[in-house]
Parts: C-alpha cells; structure tokens; sequence
C-alpha cells in the first residue's frame, strides 16, 4: 500500500539579529560622501583612512539615514566616516544618547560593507542644566586591520562568483538577477543557529550564518547590482529577534525573508532545498508570522506582480486538477526534486489538500506529470498560512 507522508510546514529556525538595521530609498549623497570614498573633504572634518578598509561603491540606497531628522543626520555622517576608517579615538557629536542609538541603528542598517564595525558603542554625555549638549561616541570593531583586509579579498571573491554565476544563467531583469542571488545564497550558506558572527563575512566567506548574515549579504549583493534593497529588523511570532529584507523590483518594494527560504531540517541540520514562501511578498503576507520592530519606518510593500508564484505561474486562484498536474509536469521537466503552488484564498487550498491527500489524487497528478509511480510512498508539505503545498518529485526522503 502506498503511504502518503505529511509534513508540517517547514520553517527556519529563527536566528539571532544584534545590532540589525535598515537601508533603501535613492538619496542624493551629500559632500560626506567624497570623502568617504577617498577624496578630500572638502571643509569637512578630516578622518585619516586606512588602505585595507574598504568601501564597496557609493550606496545608492541609504533608507536608514534618509529617516532620521536633518539634525540627526549630520551627526550619522560624522559617526559613517568614523566607521568607515575604524576610527578608534571618541567622535563628538551634539545629540543625546538615545539618538545616537537611533543613529547606529540606522548606520549598521545601511552599510553592510562595514562588516568589522558591529553597531555598538560606548557614550560619554557632557550635559550643562541637566540638557546633554555634546556626546562622544567611541565605535566598538570586531576585526583588526589585517582580518579585516583578508576578510574583504574573501568577499569580493565570493561576490565575483555569484555574478559570474548570475551571467552564466542569462540574468538580464532586475527580477531574475534578485532570484539568482537569493538562490546563490541558499545554495552556498549552511543555517547554523549558533553562529556568532552578523556580518557579511559569515554568509559569504564562513559559509555559516543566521539571519543577519544572510539579510546583510543580501543587501550587499543588491547593492552590488544596482538594486535597492533595505535590512529590516524585527521579530518571529516566538518574539525572537529576526531580520530580513525589503527590495525594489519594478518601481515596488516587495519583502524578502532568504533566510527562511533556507529550510533546517527537524534535527536541527542545514536542509537540501530551497523555499519560496517569502520570496517577493507584500506587507499583509510578511506580518501573518513576522512582527516589525525598530523605531524606523519602513517602505510599503502592497505590490504582487514579481512574487515568485506570480512570475512562475504556480499561483491558482481555484482548485483544478488538471491544470494543477499540467504545472507538475512542467516542473518535473525542469528537474526540480519539490512542486509547489500557492492558492489565493484558504477555500481553494483547503478544497485541494481534500482532494489530494485525504482522497489521494496525488497519485493520479503524479501519474499525469510522467513522474514514476514505482514510489511507495509521497512526502508533501501544507503551509496553512500562505495556502501553500509541496510535493516532494523524488520520492526520496529528505535526508537522502
């Protein structure tokens, strides 16, 4: 007797987000800029920089700053360039303690290429009438100048290979170059929850990473192409810490959570597939397990025309079952070891879980697509929260 073999929706495991942040919006950079990619200030404070520190293209994208007040803002670039140098001497800036969280906050959002600065920092308020009137700021770093050299040569290597590999597949659209990033990233990175690294270097030289590792290399790598592309800080339904993306795709923002398209097996292993359940999705969908959090705003995400399933045309709007076995047989042509489809409404996806597990239809939808009906038994998945099944095409288990 065949046997049919159910699995809970796979989520990752939420990984630990210190320090998180922000970035997107185009932002006509100010004269700041000129200096922190090298040239002369130009009548501003002068920051000795160091040649092993470097930054990556000018961000096109700062969503981070572009929230704070103008106020705020002049002192987020003095503390920029004090991070981009590793400046280890006190930055005097004339705002209180709580705004220069703000500030860091904003900071390590933005700049991801600044993966030895960790987005803490020591105070120390000069106050007159009890009203703080300068504070200095002292940068805390995780990585000495020669780790941090050795550290860029590996990213920019990682990097490199991640647009050849978007070339070699003939990514041309904005779209297709965000996907291929996304599934570079899955491919190349294990979920490790321990890790304690949340920077860029994890993900992309360790290979070993939580979710700021793979949010901030997802950025970096937006960033890279041209593509803006925001951090978002915020929480798990379990109310731990989480953090994931907001990218630009045809003049809308959509979310994008990599991390938890990087499944972990229930062992606690780094699984062997790649989901898309959160893959260009809008606000409404990102917030039915997702809580935001930070005190800066992020953009809206209301659009649906580059979600994954819009685009690959695996999104039903009612159940049908031959139209269902017509897109399983196009996936197994392309080789792919799981089918999925995404409903639009929780009648249609109830009325095909009925019929294709309980009545066992899947049996005739894998005979229809060609797949082999020498296997005993079928692994799926159900997401009763996006309206989501998954068949596994090989029969195989997934630890195989």
């Amino acid at each position: 007797m065949k046997r049919l073999t159910g699995l809970i929706s796979f989520f990752c495991i939420l990984g630990l987000l210190s320090g998180c942040g922000l970035a997107s919006q185009v932002l006509n950079l100010p004269e700041r800029d000129s200096a922190l990619y090298g040239a002369e200030p130009g009548g501003q404070e002068t920051v000795e920089f160091h040649a092993a520190l470097y930054a990556d293209g000018v961000p096109a994208v700062l969503w981070g700053r572009d929230q704070l007040s103008v106020h705020a803002q002049a002192a987020y670039d003095k503390i920029e360039r004090a991070a981009a140098s590793r400046q280890e001497t006190p930055v005097t800036v004339d705002v209180d303690e709580d705004e220069i969280q703000l500030i860091l906050t904003a900071l390590r959002m933005d700049h991801p290429e600044y993966f030895w600065f960790d987005g803490k920092a020591s105070f120390l308020t000069t106050s007159v009438a009890g009203v703080a009137i300068k504070t200095e700021c002292t940068l805390s770093y995780t990585m000495d100048l020669p780790e941090i050299q050795e550290a860029h040569q590996n990213i920019r290597q990682y990097a490199a290979a991640c647009l050849s590999r978007l070339s070699q597949d003939g990514a041309r659209t904005d779209y297709e170059k965000i996907m291929g990033v996304y599934r570079y990233l899955i491919e190349t990175t294990d979920y490790v929850r321990s890790e304690e690294d949340q920077s860029i270097v994890s993900a992309m030289v360790s290979h070993r990473a939580t979710c700021a590792g793979y949010a901030r290399s997802f950025q970096y790598l937006m960033s890279e192409l041209g593509i803006p592309c925001t951090l978002v800080l915020g929480e798990g339904l379990d109310g731990e810490a989480h953090g994931w993306n907001v990218v630009r795709c045809g003049g809308d923002w959509y979310q994008m959570d990599v991390t938890w398209g990087d499944p972990v097996d229930p062992d606690g292993t780094p699984g062997s597939s790649i989901q898309y359940t959160y893959c260009m999705i809008t606000d409404e969908e990102i917030r039915r397990d997702h809580v935001f959090a930070g005190d800066i705003r992020m953009p809206e995400c209301t659009a649906t025309a580059y979600n994954y399933y819009v685009q690959t045309g695996r999104q039903m709007e009612s159940w049908d079952p031959e139209i269902y076995a017509e897109k399983m047989t196009e996936a197994a042509g392309l080789g792919e070891r799981w089918f999925s489809v995404r409903f639009t409404d929780p009648e249609s996806y109830q009325e095909a879980v009925w019929d294709l597990f309980t009545e066992e239809g899947i049996w005739n939808a894998l005979r229809s697509s060609g797949v082999s009906d020498s296997q005993t038994h079928v692994i799926y998945s159900q997401n009763d929260l996006f309206y989501e099944i998954s068949v596994r095409l090989d029969g195989e288990d997934e630890g195989d």
